[in-house]
C-alpha cells in the first residue's frame, strides 16, 4: 500500500483498506523515503558536476514519488499566500487550478534546494549518507505530525486514512525509526550532525504544527506532503551551515 500511494512503482491490485493494513502502510512510511534516496544515491557514481547532481536528486526525488508532495507544496502555497480567511483557503486546496503563488513557491524551492544540494555536494565533509537518510527522515516527520495532529476537514483521504490509523503504533514507530536513523547518520558520519538534526527535526515539528493549526485548524493530505517538501530543503540547509 505505501508503494502504491507513495511512489510510481506500479502495484495493480485491490488492496484491504483496514486498519491494519494503514498503520502499517505510515509505519513504513520512512522506508519508502529512504528507497527513493537510495536510488538517488545512484547519480552519485557519475562525474557530473555538484550543480547537475543536485538537479539529478531532486529530480528523481520528484518523479520516483510521482510529484506527490510537491503537489501539496504548491496548494498550501496558494492556500496560504491568498490571505483569505480559513473557509477559502480550504476551496484553494482543493481547486484542481495551480495559481499565481503556487507557482512562484515551487520555481524558488526547486532552484533553491538544487543550489543547496549541490553545495553541500561540493563540501569535504559530504556524505552520501545524506541523500538517503533526508528523505526517510522527512517521511518519519510526516508520520509524526499526522499522529499528533488534528485533522483539518471531516472529509478527503486524509480524513479516512487518519480514522483508520491506529495513532499510537504509527507514533510509536515512527520514533523507533527516527532513532534508528539518527544513530546511522551518526555512526556512518559523526554526533554532531546527528544531533544537530534532531534538533532541527524536533524544532521543525513543533514550529509546522504549530503553524497548520493557526492557519489552517489541522493538517491536511497537501499539508502533510508540504511538511515532506519543506523539511528537506531545512535539513539540507542545516548540512550546507554546519559545513560552511
Amino acid at each position: 500500500m505505501a508503494l502504491q500511494f507513495f511512489t510510481v512503482i506500479p502495484v495493480n491490485k485491490n488492496l484491504p483498506m483496514e486498519k491494519r493494513a494503514i498503520t502499517g502502510m505510515y509505519s513504513i512510511f520512512p522506508w519508502i523515503g529512504a528507497g527513493i534516496g537510495a536510488i538517488a544515491c545512484l547519480v552519485l557514481y557519475f562525474e557530473w558536476s555538484p550543480l547537475m547532481t543536485g538537479f539529478s536528486i531532486v529530480l528523481l526525488g520528484i518523479v520516483l514519488s510521482g510529484g506527490l508532495h510537491m503537489d501539496g507544496y504548491i496548494d498550501t502555497s496558494d492556500a496560504f499566500f491568498s490571505y483569505k480567511d480559513r473557509l477559502k483557503r480550504f476551496e484553494i486546496l482543493e481547486d484542481p487550478r495551480v495559481g499565481a503563488f503556487g507557482v512562484m513557491a515551487v520555481v524558488f524551492l526547486v532552484i533553491g534546494k538544487v543550489i543547496i544540494i549541490s553545495e553541500v555536494l561540493s563540501t569535504e565533509s559530504f556524505h552520501w549518507i545524506f541523500v538517503m537518510l533526508i528523505p526517510f527522515f522527512s517521511r518519519a516527520l510526516l508520520g509524526i505530525l499526522f499522529s499528533v495532529t488534528n485533522s483539518a476537514k471531516t472529509s478527503g483521504l486524509a480524513y479516512y486514512f487518519k480514522g483508520k490509523m491506529n495513532v499510537n503504533v504509527v507514533t510509536i514507530t515512527t520514533a523507533c525509526h527516527f532513532f534508528v536513523g539518527l544513530v546511522v547518520l551518526g555512526w556512518m558520519t559523526n554526533w554532531v550532525v546527528a544531533v544537530t538534526i534532531a534538533a532541527v527535526l524536533f524544532a521543525f515539528i513543533c514550529l509546522f504544527r504549530s503553524w497548520v493549526l493557526k492557519n489552517f485548524g489541522g493538517v491536511t493530505g497537501d499539508l502533510l506532503g508540504a511538511s515532506v517538501e519543506i523539511s528537506e530543503v531545512v535539513l539540507w540547509l542545516t548540512l550546507l551551515l554546519l559545513f560552511s
